[in-house]
C-alpha cells in the first residue's frame, strides 16, 4: 500500500477549501487532507514530518509577517504555497514556494501541485528578517539595558529614530519584550555574554 500523502489546507473558505480538495484529490488516490480556517488552528497539527504540502490562503496571516514567520517556523520542512482568493499584501506572497489563484484554470493548478509533489521543499521556509547594521547597533545597546536616550545619544540619532528601529526589530524577529530581545541578541551572539554579565 502506498504511504498516505498529507496535505495542509489553510482556507476559511468553504467553497475554495472544497474545490482546492477536490481537483488535488483528482490527481492521486493517496491523499489525505486536513483543514484549518486560520493559522493559529492550523499550528495544532504539529511539525512539518506531518504533511508534504501545506497551501494557505494569505489572508489568514492578516498581513502579517510574525504570523507568515510562526508559519515557516512551524512547518519548515514543507513547501508551503500560497492560495490566493482576493487580495491581500502581495509582499507575502513572495515568501511561498509558489502560488495557486483561484482564478487559476484546472490544469494550471495540478501542474503547480505535481511540481511539488516531487520536489523537496527548500532547505528552510524563511522571511527577510534580517536586521539592518543599524537595527543590530541599536539591539546590542538595548541588550546592555541602555534607555531610548542613551541609545540616541551613543548612536548619534534622534529618540524617535531608535523607537522606530526598535519597531522594526520587533517586527522582524517577532518579539517585543526588552527580555526577549536580549535572548535574541544572546543566541545570536550578536553580544558577548561573559562581557554582558559583568
Amino acid at each position: 500500500m502506498a504511504k498516505l500523502c498529507k496535505i495542509l489546507v489553510i482556507e476559511p473558505s468553504a467553497i475554495v477549501r472544497e474545490g482546492i480538495t477536490a481537483i488535488i484529490g483528482g490527481m492521486k488516490d493517496d491523499i489525505e487532507f486536513s483543514y484549518a480556517e486560520t493559522v493559529e488552528e492550523s499550528l495544532k497539527f504539529g511539525q512539518t514530518n506531518l504533511f508534504k504540502m501545506v497551501l494557505v490562503n494569505p489572508v489568514t496571516l492578516n498581513n502579517s509577517k510574525k504570523h507568515l514567520h510562526n508559519l515557516f517556523a512551524q512547518y519548515n520542512k514543507t513547501n508551503v504555497i500560497g492560495l490566493i482568493s482576493n487580495h491581500y499584501d502581495r509582499n507575502l506572497s513572495d515568501n511561498f514556494a509558489d502560488n495557486i489563484f483561484v482564478t487559476d484554470k484546472h490544469e494550471t493548478i495540478t501542474q503547480i501541485i505535481s511540481k511539488h509533489f516531487n520536489t523537496a521543499p527548500a532547505a528552510t521556509n524563511d522571511i527577510d528578517n534580517t536586521l539592518s547594521e543599524r537595527e543590530i547597533d541599536v539591539l546590542k545597546l538595548l541588550a546592555t539595558g541602555k534607555s531610548n536616550k542613551e541609545i540616541a545619544e551613543q548612536l548619534f540619532i534622534s529618540i524617535h529614530t531608535v523607537i522606530s528601529h526598535r519597531k522594526n526589530i520587533s517586527n522582524k524577529i517577532g518579539v517585543k519584550s526588552t527580555a526577549a530581545l536580549v535572548i535574541y541578541a544572546v543566541a545570536n551572539g550578536l553580544i558577548d555574554v561573559d562581557g554582558f554579565t559583568e
